[in-house]
């Protein structure tokens, strides 16, 4: 099943809103925020409340953007909080559209998805155009209240209730959940700092994740990556 697709969510509203973001990254949470259909805490709010905006994971072209005549949000993927990001796709996207899928979000096949998930996200994130929108925001703006007050107040010309930022508080710590250091989440994060930090490619590497997985008790999963993350052992593969 295409976890990637746009959709119109239809009540009363009268803000024209588009957001595009990867799945996982809350887009239906900043567009009940931002149309004022944040009434409740819920964990999904994108689906549960249903707020009106135009939804675009994957763009087939820069026109899906310039051609919509309202509010255009870019949310911006990050290694910041990857980790969580991933986490919130897996729950939100994965275990619910391909219910198959396996529950155990420590092994190797949930790190393998969320691995695909990533390069396929940034790949796509750095050929966009980023002045075809209104508002750029990126995945951790979404938990920090000040930034959302303020992207509300520039978009609607008003100031949210006491009310609404409580809500959005609520739904926030919903969402904000611990991950434990040998999640999957936290090792695709592990990776992808410590070889962009060092200047490594995960294509040079004469490790493997998959040995790992396969050999090392999941209470040492974080522990042996990091250490697999070192200049010695990446390199250039002769053909």
């Amino acid at each position: 099943m295409d976890l990637r697709q746009s959709d119109w969510y239809t009540v009363e509203t009268k803000l024209s809103l588009l957001i595009h973001a990867d799945p996982g990254a809350r887009s239906g949470f900043v567009a009940a925020w931002l149309t004022q259909k944040l009434t409740k805490l819920t964990f999904d709010s994108g689906e549960e409340l249903k707020p009106q905006f135009y939804k675009i994971h994957e763009l087939d072209n820069t026109q899906q953007i310039t051609n919509f005549s309202g509010i255009k949000i870019r949310i911006r993927p990050t290694l910041k909080m990857i980790d969580l990001h991933c986490l919130l796709f897996l729950r939100k996207n994965v275990h619910i559209q391909i219910p198959d899928f396996t529950q155990d979000e420590f092994c190797l096949d949930t790190f393998t998805k969320l691995t695909h998930f990533t390069q396929e996200l940034f790949k796509n994130d750095s050929k966009l155009d980023y002045s075809a929108y209104d508002y750029i925001i990126n995945f951790e703006d979404t938990f920090d209240t000040q930034c959302m007050i303020n992207l509300f107040q520039q978009i609607n010309n008003k100031s949210p209730t006491a009310t609404e930022i409580d809500m959005l508080m609520q739904t926030n710590q919903l969402n904000f959940i611990t991950i434990e250091k040998n999640h999957s989440t936290s090792i695709l994060k592990l990776c992808l700092e410590k070889e962009k930090q060092l200047s490594l490619k995960e294509s040079e590497r004469f490790w493997s994740i998959v040995d790992v997985y396969n050999t090392v008790d999941c209470e040492l999963l974080y522990d042996v990556v990091s250490d697999k993350i070192k200049t010695e052992n990446y390199g250039i593969f002769l053909k």
